[in-house]
């Protein structure tokens, strides 16, 4: 419950510290006097965004903060706070910060948290009825969320919306890989041409080409070569002026002066070494005689190759064959990884097709506990809206199921509404007036605060558009649910105001001619007052303060 509510430096209000009791507690005054400004306030604690246009001073901060008695047996709220990692304490202090440069802060327990974690927690302690809630019934989510707490299927919707997001991820990943292999099935002729050209090509040799370009050069110019190597020999091999015999005929000379001559056994011995060289120049050159053939079948196959070779660095922009090569690697490792994305497909198609089992089969069941509990829930809105003076009103839920998996399931859930006997039912939002919205959100809030734990309840004019005895059975039955939880009512109805433990007033005043809001906790003689001016308006009249004597005493 909400045990006391600080607010500093908002809107209208200064500063203001407001104890709150456990029970049924009111509050009242003037419109315009400020009290949605205090809910604002309290809707900060519930995550909403805000901004420095809330700030009275614009150079201080401000601060809004509740303080919340939790019991020690909320065990969902408890395994909430340690799964975002906060220190639980049945005293419970929730703030929001907004400071002049803009920025927001909240904390729980004077731990840093983010909204999320602020709304997710909140959310769990104290409900904010606002008279915009109302139109809310005529959402397709709202009307879910109210069947879902009523059926109590927290446990297991967390469960189907872990394994639908996970779904979500399974279908957009195979949608990704099928994207892929769309755009790589548009490559993979090509590709496949490419690879079988250069297989067939059987490029190995990184200098092959080099080499065929030299061979190409001899069979292109053999018979010049062949005769000039065939001279070569003449003149080595020749018996009257052969260079070896000049050789052998000049060591002879050197030979005879010998003795008398200290260079000559010098110049000898590199006689020896040249002669051996024209010995081995000789024997060289006859061996490339032999291999310089005239063969013009060779050179043109020599040719064509070399000029395979060269079409294929043309046409795939490389500078040798090496880099052919690594094309072709390339072009095979496309191929595999298009073969790694069929893979990839048919292992996300399977695990696609367990996860929707899987969703089904939570989404059954999540169906199932959802139908379970209305029966039981349309009973208690019909009777209820019997003793708010609609008796002969039919209310049904219906429930279309869908062939597709949702964020929440299969269900489509409809509210069915008539307030006459021989009316047909329709859909709630068509049918229903402003006073049977109220009376119907007070009965799915009292049928809510059972089933969800909620150990606050905050109704902002919730009984808009009654009066009379429909308004002191709605304030009756606001005491009712005050017996499971807290109850805080805002109301411009004296009937309503009347049936609280607690009055609260919130009024304007003027300080230093700045208008400001405040709220007082009203005693006894103070409520009569104020419930006699809200009968009979600025004139208090005897009969409105007798009446709301008989109003207080009842």
């Amino acid at each position: 419950m909400l045990k006391r509510l600080h607010i500093k430096n908002y809107l209208l209000i200064e500063e203001i510290d407001l104890d709150f009791n456990p029970g049924f507690s009111v509050i009242t005054g003037e419109t315009g006097a400020g009290k949605s400004i205090i809910l604002g306030a309290l809707s900060l604690l519930l995550g909403k965004r805000a901004d420095t246009d809330v700030l009275q001073n614009k150079e201080t901060k401000c601060i809004v903060e509740g303080h919340f008695l939790i019991p020690s047996n909320k065990t969902n709220i408890i395994n909430l706070f340690k799964n975002e990692d906060l220190d639980f304490d049945t005293d419970t202090i929730i703030r929001r910060e907004i400071i002049p440069s803009g920025k927001s802060r909240a904390f729980i327990n004077d731990t840093p948290v983010n909204l999320n974690t602020l709304k997710s927690i909140s959310e769990k302690i104290i409900n904010l009825h606002s008279q915009q809630e109302n139109l809310a019934l005529s959402v397709a989510d709202y009307r879910m969320q109210i069947i879902d707490t009523a059926a109590e299927t927290e446990d297991l919707l967390s469960s189907y919306k872990s394994n639908f997001s996970e779904l979500k991820e399974v279908r957009k990943s195979l949608e990704l890989e099928k994207d892929k292999l769309n755009k790589a099935k548009q490559d993979i002729d090509y590709f496949t041409f490419q690879i079988e050209q250069l297989e067939s090509a059987n490029l190995k040799d990184d200098n092959e080409l080099e080499e065929l370009e030299k061979q190409s050069g001899i069979l292109e110019n053999a018979e010049e070569i062949k005769l000039a190597l065939s001279n070569s020999i003449d003149i080595i091999e020749n018996e009257n002026i052969s260079i070896e015999s000049l050789l052998r005929e000049l060591k002879s000379v050197l030979g005879k002066i010998a003795g008398k001559y200290n260079s000559a056994d010098k110049i000898i011995e590199r006689l020896d070494s040249i002669l051996i060289e024209i010995r081995d120049i000789n024997a060289g050159i006859s061996e490339d005689m032999e291999k310089a053939e005239i063969n013009p079948e060779l050179l043109e196959t020599v040719n064509n190759r070399i000029d395979q070779i060269n079409t294929l660095l043309t046409k795939h922009n490389a500078a040798n064959i090496s880099e052919l090569k690594d094309k072709l690697e390339h072009y095979l490792s496309f191929i595999k990884g298009t073969e790694s994305i069929e893979s990839n497909i048919k292992d996300l198609e399977t695990k696609l097709s367990a996860s929707e089992n899987k969703c089904w089969e939570f989404a059954n069941n999540l169906s199932k506990l959802r139908n379970s509990i209305f029966s039981s829930t349309e009973k208690h809105i019909i009777l209820q809206l019997k003793q708010l003076g609609m008796p002969d009103a039919s209310f049904t839920i219906e429930n279309s199921k869908s062939d597709t998996l949702k964020e929440t399931g299969i269900d489509n859930i409809n509210f069915l509404f008539s307030a006459n006997k021989s009316g047909k039912q329709e859909i709630l939002e068509r049918v229903a007036s402003g006073g049977e919205f109220s009376r119907l959100m007070l009965t799915l809030k009292s049928l809510l605060v059972k089933a969800s734990g909620i150990s606050t309840i905050i109704f902002d004019e919730i009984d808009t558009g009654v009066s009379g005895e429909i308004a002191n059975k709605m304030g009756k039955i606001m005491q009712q649910i005050s017996s499971q939880a807290q109850v805080i009512s805002i109301t411009h109805l004296h009937q309503v105001a009347a049936l609280g433990d607690y009055h609260y007033k919130v009024y304007k005043k003027t300080k230093q001619n700045i208008t400001q809001t405040s709220i007082s906790n009203l005693n006894s003689d103070e409520r009569i007052t104020e419930i006699a001016s809200m009968i009979s308006g600025e004139i208090m009249t005897v009969e409105a303060i007798e009446n709301a004597k008989t109003l207080l005493n009842n």
